[in-house]
């Protein structure tokens, strides 16, 4: 009896025991069920799924006709993710002979044909080197050597063409997959390269980056240029690669939009010819040329001289990565002489005809003498003389006819010494200081463009601004941009603004007409057929003690000159040889670009008859 309640009683401990652990069981069991089912979910999901990165394509920019000058590539990027490939067998088939056979003539429904067998051709990461090396143009053996270890994905080869990662794609590789890149093309080679810049890849430049602009307008308008990344997740096998019919979405990618500049391709090859020409002619340091549409401020070329492609600017090559144009400084010379006289004629100090007695030298108040470029009898000249043969001792006569403070406001007014506000990075704003901070000497030689800085791109602004009638368009460079869907957006600039009273403009243009005839410096810089405004500049460049290192030669002017639709502006930095005035250096580089602006923009001739203000005193 004793026995049998033991036996019980152990009976009915054993089924406390198994109820507990049934209810333990049970209590798991709905845990993992109901309470971490989604968490669970969620890490086997992600076991198998993968999340890849769209990249979206970085946006064109063309220029004012719609010729491409940078666009985007669709390549690949190819990884290898090394787990898979270190027990992997290459394995192919077989004729009866020995002799490999493709797998699509070595099957038939799946099952092989008859007298077809299988070899293993070899194993892991040396045979996937061997493959892959001859289509990534690697060394085999350093490629192995990538491509060993059982840890990992790497990156073995990026920029790949599409027709490349089809062909690897096809040789089944477990690990190895692509992923769609973009490479930057410029198909105009060095056409405007200091204007377009250069990109590189994002943050530290790892596959997926997306490309950022480092110079130029790629940098500047880089958020119009950009689009933004897709993704796709997509499910993947235990080999690395991706399951047709499994689990795929996709979040498609935005492309950037396509910038439109406002400059002509053909334009801009031929002045980056014209300045090549003049600076290798003259044995010069560099040379550069901007062209401008009077009317709306657009610039139509703008060419520095040994333009390499954006590519080999990438690499250092080049032995400055932004434009001289805008980013240098000079002293304007008798360039700068047009704000004397646009201060003159609208302060009415002065007429066109107003008579100067023009010595070789002459001193001024404080002591300060001044000199001719050239040795010369006292001459009786009129205004208009004085400017057309640029001449220094009557230039300052004329300057001491207005205030310090208002020629400083004309320098201002006319955008000297100050940013243009071109979609261009690093531009200078030039060196002028206000006139209580010049000395004696210096209230002098600013009146002709001495102990000055400014940009050749502020000069061509100025002239512009006066060929214009005394309205200051804003400089620009960027017309408009494209969205993808075809929407397009013209940009904003500043408002006109009349900085010079209109007929002080039109009578200072009138009196430049003379620069480029006989009577004038630089007849080199007439354009057959037009009526050509203009003014020559030929500034020493000195040392910091005084000792002269060269001279800038430069010619700005507008054509034609009776309704002006271009302005050019031509600087050559240190030219070599016995001639070296503005006149004769860059007059010819303004005549053959004014050409060719003439026939793009379909200008016709000059018809009417060119009238000049008397230069000398009967």
């Amino acid at each position: 009896m004793t026995r049998v309640r033991r036996r019980n009683s152990r009976a009915r401990v054993l089924f406390g025991l198994f109820l507990c652990a049934f209810g333990l069981c049970t209590l798991r069991l709905g845990w993992l069920q109901i309470v971490t089912a989604p968490e669970l979910a969620q890490a086997a999901e992600a076991s198998r799924v993968t999340t890849v990165t769209i990249p979206a394509k970085r946006g064109d920019i063309v220029d004012s006709s719609g010729t491409v000058l940078a666009t985007s590539v669709p390549t690949y990027d190819i990884y290898a993710a090394r787990q898979y490939l270190w027990n992997w067998a290459h394995v192919v088939y077989v004729d009866a002979d020995g002799n490999e056979v493709p797998r699509e003539k070595a099957l038939v429904n799946g099952q092989k044909r008859a007298g077809i067998s299988t070899r293993v051709r070899g194993y892991g990461a040396l045979e996937a080197a061997r493959l892959l090396a001859p289509k990534l143009k690697k060394n085999a053996a350093e490629l192995g050597g990538e491509l060993s270890g059982t840890e990992g994905s790497r990156i073995i080869a990026t920029n790949v063409p599409v027709s490349t990662w089809r062909e690897i794609r096809e040789m089944g590789i477990p690990g190895i997959d692509g992923v769609t890149s973009y490479r930057r093309e410029y198909p105009n080679g060095a056409t405007a390269s200091t204007i377009l810049g250069f990109t590189a890849l994002a943050g530290d430049g790892a596959p997926g980056s997306e490309l950022e602009g480092k110079a130029g307008v790629e940098a500047t308008q880089n958020k119009l240029l950009v689009g933004k990344n897709g993704q796709r997740r997509v499910e993947i096998s235990p080999s690395g690669q991706t399951i047709p019919g499994g689990y795929s979405q996709e979040q498609a990618a935005v492309d950037g939009n396509t910038v439109t500049l406002t400059i002509n391709a053909d334009l801009q090859a031929l002045s980056q010819d014209a300045i090549d020409q003049a600076v290798d002619q003259h044995h010069a340091e560099w040379g550069t040329a901007i062209a401008l549409d009077v009317k709306t401020g657009a610039v139509l070329a703008l060419a520095d001289s040994g333009q390499m492609s954006p590519d080999e600017v990438k690499e250092g090559k080049a032995k400055t990565t932004g434009s001289r144009a805008v980013q240098y400084t000079y002293e304007p010379g008798s360039t700068g002489k047009l704000v004397t006289f646009a201060a003159g004629l609208e302060h009415e100090a002065f007429t066109p005809l107003t008579r100067v007695s023009t010595p070789y030298e002459i001193t001024m108040r404080d002591n300060q003498t001044f000199r001719d470029a050239h040795d010369h009898p006292t001459l009786q000249l009129t205004a208009a003389g004085v400017l057309a043969e640029s001449s220094n001792t009557g230039t300052v006569q004329l300057g001491d006819r207005v205030s310090d403070q208002q020629r400083w406001d004309m320098m201002r007014a006319l955008g000297l010494g100050q940013p243009t506000g071109i979609e261009m990075p690093g531009e200078t704003s030039g060196i002028i200081g206000p006139p209580d901070k010049w000395d004696r000497r210096q209230r002098y030689t600013t009146m002709f463009g001495q102990g000055m800085a400014t940009s050749p791109l502020q000069v061509a602004s100025m002239v512009a601004t006066i060929a214009n009638g005394g309205v200051k368009e804003p400089v620009h460079i960027v017309d408009s941009y494209r969205t993808p869907a075809g929407a397009v957006t013209k940009v904003e600039h500043d408002a006109p603004k009349q900085v010079l009273d209109a007929d002080a403009a039109s009578t200072l243009l009138k009196m430049m007409e003379a620069v480029t005839t006989d009577e004038g410096t630089a007849r080199a810089a007439a354009v057959p057929g037009y009526h050509t405004a203009g003014k020559t500049g030929t500034t020493e460049i000195l040392g910091s003690v005084g000792q002269e290192h060269g001279v800038v030669s430069s010619f700005v002017g507008a054509l034609p000159a009776e309704d002006p639709r271009v302005v050019i502006a031509v600087v050559v930095y240190r030219p070599q040889g016995e001639v070296v005035w503005g006149g004769t250096v860059a007059g010819p580089v303004f005549a053959k670009i004014g050409a060719q602006a003439m026939a793009l923009l379909e200008v016709p001739p000059s018809t009417n008859a060119q009238t000049l203000y008397p230069q000398r005193v009967e």
